[in-house]
């Protein structure tokens, strides 16, 4: 039996809202990326691969609410891989 995929408990509101969460976001996956790649600190300790992957899941469910909330359906699917990229 597989695990039940991840639901967003905190990315329910108004598109404006979850836009500006899915920017914000999406900057931290960034510099995130960044301080990974360079093995600087981020956040006050060193970035790990799982830290990184929980910042980009948190980016695709965020993207995903605000599409449903905008579109009414998910229009753009997103996958780890290609965001760490």
């Amino acid at each position: 039996m597989s695990p039940k995929p991840r639901t967003p408990t905190d990315d329910s509101g108004s598109p404006d809202d979850l836009k500006s969460r899915l920017e914000m976001l999406e900057s931290k996956l960034h510099a995130a990326k960044i301080a990974y790649l360079n093995g600087t600190p981020f956040d006050g300790r060193e970035v790990t691969y799982e830290d990184l992957n929980r910042i980009a899941k948190d980016y695709i469910q965020t993207s995903y609410a605000f599409q449903k909330a905008k579109f009414g359906a998910v229009k753009l699917r997103m996958s780890v891989a290609k965001l760490l990229r």
